[in-house]
Protein backbone atom coordinates (compact mmCIF):
# COMPACT_ATOMS: atom_id res chain seq x y z
CA UNK A 1 0.00 0.00 0.00
CA UNK A 2 1.27 3.18 -0.78
CA UNK A 3 1.84 6.18 1.50
CA UNK A 4 -1.12 8.92 0.94
CA UNK A 5 -0.56 12.49 -0.75
CA UNK A 6 -1.01 14.91 2.29
CA UNK A 7 1.18 17.62 0.17
CA UNK A 8 -2.73 19.40 -0.81
CA UNK A 9 -3.39 20.44 2.81
CA UNK A 10 0.46 21.22 4.02
CA UNK A 11 1.60 24.84 4.85
CA UNK A 12 5.18 26.25 5.12
CA UNK A 13 4.47 29.61 7.05
CA UNK A 14 6.84 31.65 9.45
CA UNK A 15 6.49 31.23 12.92
CA UNK A 16 8.34 31.81 15.85
CA UNK A 17 11.15 33.22 14.00
CA UNK A 18 11.26 30.68 11.35
CA UNK A 19 9.48 28.35 9.12
CA UNK A 20 7.48 25.69 10.28
CA UNK A 21 5.03 23.27 8.44
CA UNK A 22 1.32 23.03 9.40
CA UNK A 23 -0.91 20.24 8.62
CA UNK A 24 -4.14 19.27 10.38
CA UNK A 25 -4.83 16.04 9.11
CA UNK A 26 -8.13 13.69 10.19
CA UNK A 27 -7.03 12.80 13.79
CA UNK A 28 -5.65 16.76 14.64
CA UNK A 29 -8.50 17.60 12.51
CA UNK A 30 -10.69 15.75 14.90
CA UNK A 31 -8.73 16.57 17.81
CA UNK A 32 -9.38 20.08 17.13
CA UNK A 33 -12.98 20.00 16.62
CA UNK A 34 -13.00 17.80 20.57
CA UNK A 35 -11.13 20.61 21.24
CA UNK A 36 -12.91 23.84 20.12
CA UNK A 37 -16.78 22.01 20.56
CA UNK A 38 -17.44 22.37 16.79
CA UNK A 39 -16.55 20.85 13.41
CA UNK A 40 -14.16 21.87 11.11
CA UNK A 41 -16.18 23.93 9.02
CA UNK A 42 -17.77 26.11 12.22
CA UNK A 43 -14.15 26.49 12.81
CA UNK A 44 -13.67 27.78 9.23
CA UNK A 45 -16.28 30.01 9.68
CA UNK A 46 -15.65 31.54 12.97
CA UNK A 47 -12.10 32.40 11.95
CA UNK A 48 -13.08 33.88 8.93
CA UNK A 49 -15.65 36.08 10.79
CA UNK A 50 -13.95 37.10 13.50
CA UNK A 51 -15.99 34.94 15.84
CA UNK A 52 -13.42 32.70 16.85
CA UNK A 53 -11.91 31.94 20.34
CA UNK A 54 -8.77 31.60 21.55
CA UNK A 55 -8.71 28.03 21.56
CA UNK A 56 -9.91 28.33 17.99
CA UNK A 57 -6.25 29.59 17.17
CA UNK A 58 -4.26 28.51 19.07
CA UNK A 59 -5.24 24.99 19.13
CA UNK A 60 -5.17 25.14 15.31
CA UNK A 61 -1.59 26.18 15.16
CA UNK A 62 -0.67 23.61 17.83
CA UNK A 63 -2.53 20.51 15.91
CA UNK A 64 -0.76 22.19 12.91
CA UNK A 65 2.42 21.68 14.27
CA UNK A 66 1.93 18.70 15.21
CA UNK A 67 0.61 17.77 11.97
CA UNK A 68 3.57 19.41 10.31
CA UNK A 69 6.08 16.95 11.77
CA UNK A 70 6.81 18.65 15.10
CA UNK A 71 6.21 16.71 18.26
CA UNK A 72 3.44 17.44 20.38
CA UNK A 73 5.29 18.78 23.80
CA UNK A 74 7.47 20.98 21.45
CA UNK A 75 4.85 22.47 19.78
CA UNK A 76 2.69 22.73 22.86
CA UNK A 77 6.17 24.73 23.98
CA UNK A 78 6.60 26.94 21.17
CA UNK A 79 2.74 27.82 21.10
CA UNK A 80 2.70 28.95 24.74
CA UNK A 81 5.79 31.03 24.28
CA UNK A 82 3.48 33.71 22.07
CA UNK A 83 0.24 33.03 23.75
CA UNK A 84 0.31 36.65 25.67
CA UNK A 85 0.65 38.24 22.44
CA UNK A 86 -2.64 39.15 20.75
CA UNK A 87 -4.69 37.05 18.51
CA UNK A 88 -5.02 39.06 15.61
CA UNK A 89 -1.29 38.68 15.52
CA UNK A 90 -1.74 34.78 14.47
CA UNK A 91 -5.64 34.90 13.18
CA UNK A 92 -5.08 34.61 9.75
CA UNK A 93 -2.22 31.62 10.26
CA UNK A 94 -4.55 29.72 11.99
CA UNK A 95 -7.38 30.76 9.32
CA UNK A 96 -4.31 29.45 6.78
CA UNK A 97 -4.18 26.18 8.33
CA UNK A 98 -7.85 25.32 8.67
CA UNK A 99 -8.19 26.59 4.97
CA UNK A 100 -5.56 24.64 3.42
CA UNK A 101 -7.39 21.41 5.92
CA UNK A 102 -10.65 22.12 4.40
CA UNK A 103 -9.91 23.69 0.53
CA UNK A 104 -5.96 22.48 -0.27
CA UNK A 105 -3.78 23.87 -1.19
CA UNK A 106 -2.59 24.47 -5.18
CA UNK A 107 -0.02 22.24 -5.96
CA UNK A 108 3.41 23.73 -5.64
CA UNK A 109 2.05 26.62 -3.27
CA UNK A 110 2.82 24.64 0.28
CA UNK A 111 6.38 25.24 0.30
CA UNK A 112 5.88 29.15 -0.51
CA UNK A 113 2.45 30.17 1.65
CA UNK A 114 2.78 32.24 4.11
CA UNK A 115 5.48 33.90 3.07
CA UNK A 116 4.80 36.74 1.54
CA UNK A 117 5.67 40.78 2.90
CA UNK A 118 1.47 40.99 3.34
CA UNK A 119 1.58 37.93 6.09
CA UNK A 120 1.01 39.21 9.67
CA UNK A 121 3.70 38.93 11.97
CA UNK A 122 3.78 35.72 13.48
CA UNK A 123 7.35 35.88 14.60
CA UNK A 124 9.86 38.07 16.86
CA UNK A 125 12.65 39.65 15.06
CA UNK A 126 15.91 39.20 17.25
CA UNK A 127 15.59 42.38 18.33
CA UNK A 128 12.73 41.97 20.38
CA UNK A 129 12.76 40.87 24.07
CA UNK A 130 12.68 37.18 24.71
CA UNK A 131 15.25 36.35 21.78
Amino acid sequence: MSEADTSRTLVTAAFAGRPCRFQLRLGEMAELERLCGAGIGAIFMRLGTHQFSHRDVWDTIRLGLEGGGMSGITASALVVRYQNEPLMDYLPLAGQIVSAAVNGVPKGKAETEGESPADPATSRSSSEPGQ
